[in-house]
Parts: C-alpha cells; sequence; structure tokens
C-alpha cells in the first residue's frame, strides 16, 4: 500500500493535528471525553447487534479522518468503506467468462474484536505518526467501555459476552472511520489470506467482514483450513453459520448480490420486494420525505446492480415535491 498521500502519513505534531482536523476544543484529546460522546446500546431490532453511535462533535472528526485515509492507496479487491467502489462491484469481482467456484466467510463481530492496540499499531507503525499523534488518532477511532457512562453498558457487556469478545476497548461500531481502518489495522491478515489466495488460483475480496473466494477450480478443504487458521492465528473468529460454498452452477450470494447460474448479477428478491413496497407507499402518500428518502436508498442500492433497474420508480423517488422545496 501506499501511505504517502495521506495528510496524516508521518504526522509528528498534535498542533498541526488539531489544525488539519479543524478542533477548538481542547478536551477532545482525552479519552475519557471522546467516551462521553459515544452511546453505545443494542439494537433488538432484528439480529441484536451493537451500535456504538458518536455524536455530531466526533463525528464530524472522524469523517474527515475517514477522507484522509481513504487516499491510501488500497488493492483493487478491498472494498472497505473505499470511495467509489460498492458492494456490487465486490460481487463483479467473482464473475467473468466461465462460472467459477465460491467460498465465502464472515469475521463475528468484527469491529469490537479489533482491540485499541491493534489501531494504534497502525497509526504508529504504518502512518509513522508520533506516538502522541497516533494516540490521539486512536482515541477518535475507538471507544473504551470502561469509560462509558451509557445505562444501557450491561447489555452491551452481555451482548459481547455472547459472542466471545473480549475486547473492550475497540473499534468504533458506527464511526464513519470503521469500515477503512477495518481493513487498514488488520493489513497484515489480509495480506496473508491474499498470499494463500495467489498460490491455488484463488480470487479474494474483502467487503468489512465479509471475506469471499472464487475460483475456476474446486477450492479444497486444505485451503479453507488455511484460512481459518491465519483468522484466528490474529485473534478473530469465523461465523460458522455464514461459512458458505457454492459450486459452479449454482446461484450465489455475495455481499447483497445474486450471481445467477449463468454468472450475471441480479438484484435480490427481498429487495426487489422493499422496493415495490416502498413505492406503493410513497405513490399513496407522495408527500411523506422519510418514505421518499427509504425509496431513493433502495432504488439506489438495486441500481448499483443493475443501472437501468426501475426507470420509473426512480424517477418517482428523485421527483422534488412541494415539502421538500419548503423544507430546503
Amino acid at each position: 500500500m501506499k501511505y504517502d498521500n495521506c495528510p496524516l502519513y508521518s504526522l509528528k505534531s498534535k498542533k498541526m493535528l488539531k489544525y488539519l482536523l479543524g478542533i477548538r476544543n481542547n478536551a477532545l484529546f482525552k479519552q475519557d471525553y471522546i467516551a462521553s460522546l459515544v452511546e453505545p446500546y443494542i439494537d433488538s431490532a432484528g439480529k441484536p447487534r451493537l451500535i456504538e453511535p458518536p455524536r455530531a462533535e466526533l463525528k464530524i472528526i472522524q469523517k474527515k479522518i475517514k477522507t484522509m485515509l481513504g487516499r491510501i492507496e488500497v488493492p483493487n479487491n478491498i472494498f472497505s468503506g473505499i470511495k467509489g467502489r460498492s458492494y456490487a462491484d465486490n460481487a463483479v469481482i467473482h464473475t467473468g467468462e466461465h462460472l467459477r467456484h465460491l467460498f465465502k466467510i464472515d469475521l463475528t463481530a468484527f469491529f469490537p474484536s479489533i482491540r485499541r492496540e491493534t489501531v494504534y499499531r497502525f497509526f504508529h507503525e504504518d502512518l509513522l505518526c508520533s506516538s502522541d499523534v497516533a494516540q490521539v488518532l486512536t482515541n477518535f477511532t475507538t471507544i473504551d467501555l470502561s469509560k462509558s457512562k451509557t445505562q444501557k453498558i450491561d447489555a452491551v457487556h452481555i451482548f459481547l459476552k455472547n459472542k466471545n469478545v473480549k475486547t473492550y476497548n475497540h473499534l468504533i461500531s458506527g464511526a464513519p472511520t470503521s469500515q477503512i481502518l477495518s481493513y487498514l489495522a488488520n493489513h497484515n491478515m489480509f495480506d496473508e489470506l491474499q498470499v494463500i489466495s495467489d498460490e491455488n488460483d484463488v480470487i479474494m475480496t474483502v467487503y468489512v467482514d465479509d471475506v469471499t473466494f472464487s475460483s475456476d477450480f474446486y477450492i479444497s478443504q486444505r485451503f479453507k483450513k488455511k484460512i481459518y487458521n491465519i483468522i484466528r492465528k490474529h485473534g478473530y473468529q469465523i461465523s460458522k453459520k455464514k461459512i458458505k460454498s457454492y459450486s459452479k452452477c449454482y446461484p450465489k450470494l455475495v455481499t447483497g448480490v445474486i450471481i445467477d447460474a449463468e454468472g450475471l448479477l441480479a438484484i435480490k428478491n427481498s429487495l426487489r420486494k422493499k422496493i415495490i413496497v416502498e413505492y406503493k407507499q410513497l405513490s399513496e402518500h407522495p408527500d411523506d420525505n422519510v418514505s421518499r428518502q427509504r425509496l431513493r436508498g433502495l432504488v439506489t442500492a438495486a441500481r448499483q446492480v443493475n443501472k437501468k433497474a426501475y426507470p420509473t420508480i426512480h424517477r418517482f423517488a428523485f421527483t422534488i415535491y412541494s415539502n421538500e422545496m419548503n423544507a430546503v
């Protein structure tokens, strides 16, 4: 990877960091204060998951850090929070002239499993920031749950225990910086996976916690065991329920995109259904801005798979109504 395009590269001065990030409140340099700006909770709507949303003051800084990290040149098969690369682009890599065998895994509770020390090491050893600058950048992008004052912290601890996660000072789940840092801070692990893949004529892609492998040839158990061993060596777990293997001619699901039996991308039926339901809702209540934004998001997601999908619904969703004009 090429780091020197990043404004944070080899940064030695906290004063310069303060200037780059537009920091006016010196309390932001204290980890205790950062912890007060993150409110962890368990989202139980559907499958329970940990959410750690930063408040606006911290989120603004994280967005600036994300933009700076986004200038680091990463391999073309990395899709973890990289500008201009989508979930559909990730799936495209696994298509081609021939149908392919496919194997995919999911890293369990990936963000909360990424230790503060791992993030610090990236800023200090890879980006070559001074130790004090690396500490501050780590504070901005990780959360120490022992410093959290949220009343819902017990539920968070129970959730992490059930996931067998013992890392209570970790990458923030919900920060703008987390997707790209989940790769950058763990690039050594992903580099090892890449070497094994190259040695076995396997294509690998990384989309945050989803790692997908495909090949013209059968993907052996021996290869899979090597993958498992590398991930465990680096301290992460694999969700056994989400390990999937597909033969060449079988339809495949890759990061929310269907690769059909002919090797072509297709929109998931569940997404199609959501679009139709939301379109009906908005058709009946065209002034419902919440519904309109939902439909725009759904149609945009579908058109990342097929750029010409739902032309009529797309035009309708992006029509500006009077209540939107009034809100401007």
